[in-house]
């Protein structure tokens, strides 16, 4: 293939439709099969939910678009509610067997349930209050729900909802001795913990509630919804020191490395065989591999406009400098300094 240099935007681009199927996928998708076989089993019992809890770019919700990709998507089209030859990407957007919802800042029962709504196609996903919406929402999770212009009853579609950005349940600002305000996390239920815990009551569907690891305090705060977990997807930043978390991180950067090339966005593979570089990598990125991808296509950005054939330590110190310092993703550059040796790892809560 002709190289040709490409732009800002491809380079974008390329990254944000990576697909790396990492080791830790399977067992992530197979907690949301999981999930949809309980509540098939159990169509009219109270649901539970399973706990998915991370800090950014730790791949949550990479893990979730790739299971809607890979899992949802074909069961669709196989039931013939697509056709096979539709974008796919469509086909991920508008399919409502698994529902991917991202909650409102400051989220509100109102809010919760037009963003629900908004992922169930419904046009009127905005008019009304909190319980009118709310209602609209059972309607169609229970599948009783009356098509205003036809009177058809539609059918019940949903088998999960899956609750993304759960830490937007916190509300106020408190301001710490250095000046700076910080959010400030609840300490008791609010209505929209109790109306999640009467959804799953209620037997409509289980849930996932993803988010980083302080949202957490929002399930522990209720036992009685805290009693209806039925699991934990762990997705905790790799350590270096843990010979299987390495190989992940590894293989997953190689396998970035080579997709940078495979896609034309450099003219050679990038050299990210020494181990010393990805161990730099790793430090750089506290062992997300969300953040290791930003690093990688800040360091191919910074390649291209050189007009170098690959990517080399000095594009990856760069990245550092113009990307991750400024964005608060490490504290210090290991490139230039050298990796610390303190293991500082962010534990999944127990």
């Amino acid at each position: 293939m002709t190289y040709s240099k490409p732009t800002q935007s491809r380079i974008i681009q390329v990254f944000n439709d990576m697909r790396i199927r990492h080791p830790r996928l399977p067992a992530a998708h197979a907690a949301f099969n999981e999930a949809r076989e309980t509540g098939r089993l159990t169509p009219y019992s109270p649901q539970r939910y399973i706990e998915f809890f991370a800090p950014t770019h730790s791949g949550k919700s990479m893990a979730v678009r790739s299971y809607i990709e890979d899992v949802v998507v074909p069961e669709v089209i196989a039931k013939g509610v697509f056709p096979a030859d539709m974008d796919r990407q469509r086909i991920a957007q508008q399919q409502r067997l698994v529902l991917h919802v991202t909650l409102s800042p400051q989220a509100s029962v109102r809010s919760l349930a037009a963003d629900i709504l908004r992922q169930l196609g419904d046009k009127r996903a905005d008019t009304g209050n909190g319980p009118v919406l709310l209602r609209r929402v059972y309607e169609y999770l229970t599948g009783e729900y009356k098509d205003p212009g036809t009177g058809e009853t539609l059918p019940r579609q949903t088998e999960l909802v899956i609750l993304d950005e759960i830490q937007h349940l916190s509300i106020g600002k408190v301001q710490r001795p250095s000046g700076r305000a910080e959010k400030s996390h609840q300490i008791e239920s609010t209505h929209v913990t109790d109306t999640l815990k009467t959804m799953l009551i209620r037997g409509l569907v289980p849930m996932v509630f993803v988010g980083i690891p302080e949202a957490r305090e929002h399930l522990a705060i209720d036992q009685q919804l805290l009693n209806r977990e039925m699991g934990k997807i762990d997705f905790s930043p790799l350590r270096w020191s843990n010979i299987k978390d390495q190989k992940v991180f590894l293989e997953y950067c190689l396998e970035a490395a080579e997709l940078i090339q495979a896609e034309n966005l450099l003219p050679e593979t990038v050299a990210l065989s020494d181990l010393n570089i990805l161990h730099m990598l790793w430090a750089a990125s506290g062992g997300c591999i969300g953040i290791a991808s930003r690093i990688l296509e800040e360091a191919t950005l910074h390649a291209v406009n050189r007009d170098a054939q690959s990517i080399e330590i000095e594009d990856l110190a760069l990245a550092v400098d113009t990307r991750a310092l400024p964005n608060r993703m490490c504290t210090y550059n290991p490139f230039r300094e050298g990796v610390r040796n303190v293991e500082k790892v962010e534990v999944y809560p127990a």
